[in-house]
C-alpha cells in the first residue's frame, strides 16, 4: 500500500488554495452501480452502448433506451451515496473543495450534500419533449413508464428524452465552459474514478496542468494521462476516501 503517497496526497488536498474534483463512474461502483468500461463488470461489456445511448438510434427507435432505463437506470437512481461521495461533500463543506465536476448521471453527489456541481453529462431530474419542448420531472416520466414503453408528451405526443448527453450530442456549452473555468483557477485537481478516456472531459486535467495545478489521481487502472499526474494512487477508492474522511473528522 502507498501509505506515504496517500498521506502526502491528503496533506496536499487539505492545504490546497483552490481544490477542484473530477469524478467518473468508478466513484459510484461502491454504491452498487457498475462502471462502463471495465472488463467483465462494465455495462458496455454486456450491452451495446451505441444501440442504447446514441442519439440517432434514440430518434429512430427509443424503445431499447427506455427498456434499459427501466431495468438499470431507474433502479440506479435509488442507490445511496458511498464514502467517496460523503468525503467529497465534507471536503466542500470544510472549505478546500471549491467545485466538483462529474461525468456521472446518478445524482449521488447531490444526495451526499455536494453543492457546487458541474454535471458534464446532465442528469435525470428533468426530461424534455423533443417535439414541443415541454419539461417533465423524473417522477412524471417514471409514472408514464408504468403505462407505456416510451413516455410521450401530454401536449403533442412527442417522445420525451431525459436531459442527459447521448453519444453524438455535444456537452452543454455553459457547463463545459464553467468546468474549464474552474480547473484553470485550481492549484490542485483531484481525479477520482475516471479512466480519462472520454473527451472533452479528459482534457480538463491538461487544462489544469497548463495553468500550474498539481494533479492527484485515484484509480487502480492506468490512464492515458498518467505521465502528467503528480500523485498516482493505485488503490481502492474506499481506502483513499476513508483515510481522507478520517482526517477531515480530526480537524
Amino acid at each position: 500500500m502507498q501509505t506515504e503517497e496517500l498521506n502526502k496526497s491528503i496533506n496536499e488536498i487539505l492545504n490546497a488554495r483552490y481544490l477542484v474534483a473530477l469524478t467518473g463512474a468508478g466513484v459510484s461502483t461502491d454504491s452498487g452501480i457498475p462502471d462502463f468500461r471495465s472488463k467483465s463488470e462494465g455495462l458496455w461489456y454486456h450491452f451495446d452502448a451505441m444501440e442504447i445511448f446514441s442519439l440517432s438510434r434514440f430518434l429512430s427507435n427509443p424503445v431499447p433506451f427506455y427498456e434499459f432505463a427501466r431495468d438499470f437506470i431507474f433502479p440506479m437512481l435509488e442507490r445511496k451515496p458511498n464514502v467517496t461521495h460523503v468525503a467529497l461533500a465534507k471536503l466542500e463543506k470544510k472549505g478546500p473543495l471549491k467545485a466538483l465536476i462529474t461525468q456521472n448521471i446518478d445524482l449521488l453527489h447531490e444526495k451526499a450534500g455536494s453543492k457546487n456541481i458541474y454535471e458534464l453529462h446532465g442528469n435525470f431530474l428533468h426530461s424534455t419533449c423533443m417535439k414541443c419542448g415541454k419539461i417533465y420531472t423524473l417522477e412524471e416520466v417514471q409514472e408514464k413508464m408504468r403505462k407505456e414503453k416510451v413516455p410521450r408528451c401530454d401536449n403533442c405526443g412527442g417522445v420525451i428524452k431525459p436531459n442527459i448527453v447521448f453519444f453524438e450530442e455535444n456537452l452543454p456549452y455553459k457547463v463545459l465552459e464553467d468546468a474549464y473555468s474552474e480547473v484553470e483557477k485550481c492549484d490542485l485537481l483531484l481525479i477520482v474514478g475516471t479512466s480519462l478516456q472520454v473527451y472533452p472531459a479528459a482534457e480538463l486535467p491538461l487544462a489544469a496542468k497548463r495553468n500550474g495545478a498539481k494533479l492527484i489521481s485515484v484509480n487502480r487502472e492506468s490512464t492515458p494521462l498518467d505521465k502528467w499526474i503528480d500523485y498516482k494512487l493505485n488503490m481502492a477508492l474506499t481506502v483513499f476516501s476513508s483515510a481522507l474522511l478520517r482526517k477531515l473528522q480530526e480537524e
